[in-house]
């Protein structure tokens, strides 16, 4: 899952007192929301619970809190679709033959809505390599340059 952000007072780079301030006062912040449950809910199904089970303490490293309970769940309950769905296209045709001639295996759909859902969600909560990103690199606020502003029309 990528390497975890390092605290303010672990940073071996150089930092400005007031980039120092920020840091601090955000990671102040995180610890003040309630923090996610580390048991799944009972009405995922066994492979939504265990895949639960396997990113909430990786999701700890992130800001991950309480309120990314619902986004969570539909990230199991979609890895859960996508593996059953996998799962059975293993011992059935891809093609199915019907009365009214040939058509894609149900499971294909089950199996890319699945995925889509996955490619979703994913990013919100800091599960691919650009989100987390985003999330760790604080955004700069542009400065005003005086001379930029002078010669700008000469």
């Amino acid at each position: 899952m990528g390497r975890s952000r390092k605290l303010t007072d672990n940073i071996d780079g150089n930092l400005t007192s007031v980039e120092k301030e920020e840091r601090k006062q955000s990671e102040a912040q995180l610890h003040q929301l309630t923090p996610i449950s580390l048991e799944p809910p009972e009405w995922l199904d066994e492979v939504g619970q265990a895949e639960y089970l396997r990113i909430v303490p990786l999701l700890k490293e992130l800001p991950i809190a309480s309120l990314d309970y619902s986004l969570v769940n539909s990230y199991c309950m979609a890895y859960s679709d996508m593996v059953r769905a996998s799962e059975r296209l293993k011992q059935e045709d891809d093609i199915i033959e019907t009365a009214h001639g040939t058509k894609l295996n149900q499971n294909h759909v089950i199996r890319r809505e699945a995925f889509k859902v996955i490619n979703s969600v994913a990013p919100k909560l800091g599960m691919t390599i650009d989100s987390r990103l985003k999330i760790f690199t604080p955004k700069k606020e542009e400065k005003s340059d005086p001379f930029k502003e002078m010669f700008k029309d000469g």
